[in-house]
């Protein structure tokens, strides 16, 4: 029977059908090689379950770090364990031997028995009761034989046996003590192909029968009871083997009638005597044991032999002849002996593989169902998992999408109403500031603060004046502005909010959102800087008579243009006179230089009476405005000045102010948007970690399930092979 390629199931031993009828040592067909071929083949077989159990365990560690709850803790401590099942059963599997142990009444010839086995003398024999205590035989790879005594485990020469053995030496050890005895391998075939022998004092010397098979004999795969032919099995031997069957399911029982050659002496009786052993015998393991029926114990169970002659026979050079101590029908005997030794090989063999290896067998069947129940459930569990995060994955990708889409239109929409919102703020702040440019005269003429013209204290004046200016536009344009802004902002602030929290998909951080409060304090900072703005203003309140050379030159400088600055008394004591002031000065201005010409022709012709006459009145004319130049005409005139000055520079400053208030507000709604769709932007990046942590979980999940596969199909093969070698070597056919 071959198995198939790459199995380790090696070739089943051929069944011997034919007695052997030489004593050749060659023990290539030998029934024994069923055992050691099993042998081997379970011990490649155990070692491919170290190698998986190793493998699953780096495996399990690697699953049970991972905190997945793949496999409890209990579960994996124990398969943990197994590792060092597995190795002890490896460590008993090289211990495994087939054994035998020979008994029966002193002096029936066990030892003998097994000498002619062994082929060779080994055991003590001789006359009476000569083996004192338990004499195991077993294989030893050293060249030298040697024994071990009870209680020592330094080796003693074989010389010292018949001393330590031997009933009748004065150095022997105790009936229920063990001896072995170390026999090496190369020398006998039996002991090479692990068979132990077990020899046995005389189950009639002692009355520990039941402590011998508690301590040497259920262990064993095949009991020989020797019995000699000049006799019949006794009741203690009987009784013997009641115990070992009640300790034993069906021991395998061999009855050995020795010394069959005395029956030489008395041929007419040898058919007789035969069959009333073979009856005695059969009634016995039959009808009593009830071990096998009466054709297999006639064929395979009983033997009648003279293991005298076989010792002789195999101790002897077969070339020489003629031989002597053989007494008539030796032949037969002899092939009795060899046929009796061929169905021991044959039953101790298969026994040794039943009772040796069938428990191993299950118990690496019981490993690998272990493992491989618990890897087929990791890896569902494993499947399930990584099921769940592929639908996770494509609902959290999905939702990326989603987010990333809603983020960029939530992005848009705010930039565009926040522009629109700081577009309103600059048209309301310039159309504002305008209007108080238009009455920043009447702003001015509320300034009180008490005025002198004396050059030290003008500056002083004119930073109270920047100061107040400053102060009174800033808080007008804060109070015409201020509501309708708020209003504006408030809103804007609204829309921000449920746009952003229609979005988010906890209530915790919607929660955050509604959390977030607009600045309460916020107000537009509108810096007019008077003091920068109107720092060259220089003032003009010096007296100067409107008809005097200097004004009229300036006039005429200025072609016909309305001058910047006047310091008319008259002209500034009332509009009306001003306007009247102004129309002359327009008069004059162009005529004055023919004034003067006229004045020298109407003097050479009116003389100086009327001469005197005109400069009556133009000194009348001086003196009014002189008396009228008071310190209220210079306040009148420096606020006139300064509000003209101020009104220029204020309407360049118009886009400034307007554009630098709707940057504030610009600044402020983005600052409150950039705080509420921080959420969303979290969100996403929790969303983007969610996905990344899910491929690296599915990633090592379908790790997992392809490394469970490959072990579970290691498993697999090894149950076949489990199965293979019960198939070939445990089923009976």
């Amino acid at each position: 029977q071959i198995t198939m390629s790459g199995s380790i199931i090696r070739e089943k031993p051929a069944s011997f059908g034919s007695i052997r009828q030489n004593n050749a040592t060659n023990g290539g067909n030998s029934p024994l090689k069923l055992f050691t071929h099993a042998k081997i083949t379970i011990t490649d077989i155990f070692k491919n379950i170290s190698s998986y159990v190793n493998d699953s365990n780096i495996y399990m560690t690697d699953v049970i770090k991972s905190n997945r709850n793949l496999i409890t803790t209990d579960k994996y401590k124990d398969i943990q364990q197994l590792k060092e099942k597995v190795n002890r059963i490896l460590s008993v599997i090289s211990r495994d031997h087939m054994k035998v142990v020979f008994f029966g009444r002193t002096s029936n010839g066990k030892s003998t028995v097994m000498n002619a086995m062994l082929r060779e003398r080994i055991l003590p024999v001789g006359m009476g009761h000569t083996t004192n205590c338990f004499l195991q035989i077993e294989g030893t790879d050293r060249i030298e034989a040697s024994i071990l005594i009870p209680g020592s485990d330094e080796p003693k020469s074989v010389n010292n046996l018949s001393s330590i053995s031997n009933a009748l030496s004065n150095e022997k050890v105790d009936s229920d003590s063990l001896v072995k005895i170390l026999w090496p391998k190369e020398k006998c075939r039996l002991i090479r192909d692990d068979v132990v022998l077990v020899d046995s004092p005389g189950i009639d010397v002692s009355a520990n029968l039941d402590q011998w098979i508690e301590k040497y004999c259920l262990d064993a795969d095949v009991f020989v009871l020797v019995v000699s032919a000049e006799a019949t099995i006794t009741v203690a031997e009987k009784k013997f083997l009641h115990n070992v069957a009640q300790r034993l399911s069906n021991p395998n029982i061999f009855i050995l009638m020795n010394r069959w050659d005395a029956t030489a002496n008395e041929p007419e009786m040898v058919e007789s005597v035969k069959q009333q052993h073979l009856e005695r015998g059969l009634e016995f393991l039959c009808d009593e044991l009830h071990l096998c029926d009466r054709k297999e114990a006639t064929e395979n169970r009983m033997f009648f032999i003279s293991a005298r002659e076989a010792l002789l026979n195999r101790n002897t050079d077969p070339t020489t002849s003629p031989r002597s101590g053989y007494n008539e029908g030796y032949k037969e005997r002899l092939v009795e002996f060899s046929k009796f030794e061929h169905e021991f090989e044959k039953c101790i063999s298969k026994t040794a593989v039943q009772t040796k290896f069938e428990q191993h067998t299950n118990r690496g069947k019981e490993i690998i169902t272990l493992l491989c129940e618990t890897i087929v459930n990791m890896i569902n569990k494993s499947q399930t998992i990584k099921q769940e995060c592929q639908e996770k994955l494509i609902e959290m990708e999905e939702k990326n999408i989603f987010l990333e889409h809603e983020l960029r239109s939530m992005t848009d929409s705010a930039k565009e109403r926040i522009r629109h919102v700081s577009e309103d703020v600059y048209k309301r702040v310039a159309q504002t500031l305008n209007d108080e440019i238009k009455r920043l005269y009447t702003l001015i003429e509320e300034f009180d603060r008490p005025f002198t013209s004396e050059r030290n204290q003008i500056p002083l004046y004119k930073q109270d004046l920047h100061r107040w200016v400053e102060e009174r536009l800033g808080s007008n344009l804060q109070n015409r502005l201020h509501t309708a802004l708020h209003n504006s902002l408030d809103t804007v602030h609204k829309e921000i909010k449920e746009r952003v929290k229609t979005v988010l998909t906890t209530n915790e951080r919607r929660s955050d959102v509604d959390s977030i409060v607009p600045r309460s304090n916020f107000t537009i900072s509108y810096r007019l800087d008077c003091s920068n703005l109107c720092s060259d203003f220089h003032e003009d309140i010096q007296f100067k008579f409107s008809l005097g050379l200097t004004s009229l030159w300036e006039r005429f400088m200025q072609n016909e243009k309305q001058p910047k600055y006047t310091s008319s008394s008259f002209l500034n004591s009332s509009n009306d006179l001003l306007t009247t002031a102004n129309n002359l000065a327009e008069l004059t201005s162009t005529s004055s230089f023919l004034a003067l010409g006229a004045s020298a022709l109407i003097w050479r012709t009116v003389g100086w009476k009327m001469l005197g006459i005109v400069a009556g009145i133009y000194g009348s004319f001086y003196l009014y405005e002189k008396l009228m130049w008071t310190k209220a005409a210079q306040e009148r005139a420096f606020k006139r000045q300064y509000a003209d000055y101020a009104s220029s520079k204020m309407k360049l400053i118009v886009d400034l102010t307007s554009g630098n208030a709707s940057a504030q507000v610009q600044q402020e709604l983005s600052m409150y948007f950039a705080q509420t769709v921080r959420y969303v932007a979290i969100e996403k990046d929790d969303i983007i970690d969610n996905i990344q942590d899910l491929k690296i979980e599915i990633h090592q999940l379908k790790s997992y399930i392809d490394k469970g596969k490959k072990i579970q199909k290691q498993g697999d093969k090894i149950n076949n092979e489990l199965n293979q070698f019960t198939k070939q070597y445990l089923i009976t056919d």
